[in-house]
């Protein structure tokens, strides 16, 4: 029986992408490594406060898995672990002062467009607000 050859198989862009997302899953388990031992919490009782098991712990420190939604929540709540410092190493001041530049960058592109041009950019805003809401109300009522 004859295989065809895996078109993905010496995929230079793929393995950047692999190798990419191994070097984020560990910078991540370093990032929760520094903070669980600057809090002076070994694994064991981290991993009982936010109701996983230790090994869990360990392969996230280890960069083998990253922690889910429901396990960043808990971190935050339990721990006041800053989510956005640990995903992307950024601070949530960072955040914030790229998401004013951001903002006053749209509001200058704002300012020189067009009457149609602006009429796209405020139907476009109301149309992610509307989406938006939705979306929180949906939330909300699953609460």
């Amino acid at each position: 029986m004859h295989h065809a050859p895996n078109p993905y198989a010496n995929n230079a862009h793929i393995t950047h992408i692999t190798h990419t997302m191994d070097n984020h899953k560990l910078a991540i388990g370093q990032r929760l490594r520094t903070i669980r031992l600057k809090m002076g919490i070994n694994q064991n009782v981290f991993a009982r406060a936010l109701n996983t098991a230790p090994n869990h712990i360990c392969q996230i420190e280890r960069g083998r898995c990253i922690p889910g939604s429901k396990l960043l929540r808990l971190m935050r709540e339990q721990f006041g672990i800053d989510i956005t410092w640990l995903l992307s190493g950024q601070s949530a001041a960072t955040t914030t002062s790229l998401l004013k530049r951001e903002i006053g960058a749209l509001v200058e592109d704002y300012q020189r467009a067009d009457a149609n041009g602006k009429a796209f950019l405020i139907y476009t805003a109301s149309f992610l607000v509307e989406g938006t809401e939705k979306h929180d109300a949906r939330s909300a009522s699953k609460k």
